[in-house]
């Protein structure tokens, strides 16, 4: 299963690889190796995850990370809507799921 971002979740993780890499070297690679394991956990078993939108949203916490990824299954995709950090107000992301339909 292959895994997409919205335009602003794709940014929320390229900012949040910049910002870990800018405060440690090597934390980038570890943010992005977190967040590809949780990739791999939500493509063997995407219902697992705890639904958190009647739209199919859910959400995958990790625990090295003050992050959560939300995605949701769109035909054979993740379509990943969110990499919210948890100081960030809860939902601000739900107007984008609502413009994609």
């Amino acid at each position: 299963m292959r895994h997409s971002f919205l335009p602003g979740a794709e940014a929320e993780y390229l900012d949040a690889i910049r910002f870990d890499e800018d405060r440690q070297r090597g934390l980038g690679a570890a943010l992005i190796a977190e967040f590809e394991h949780a990739l791999e956990l939500a493509v063997e078993r995407p219902q697992t995850w705890c639904l958190v939108h009647p739209s199919g949203i859910r959400r995958i916490g990790r625990s090295r990370f003050p992050f959560a990824i939300f995605f949701r299954v769109v035909g054979d995709a993740l379509q990943i809507t969110a990499v919210a950090h948890h100081r960030k107000r809860p939902g601000y992301w739900l107007p984008r799921i609502e413009s994609q339909g």
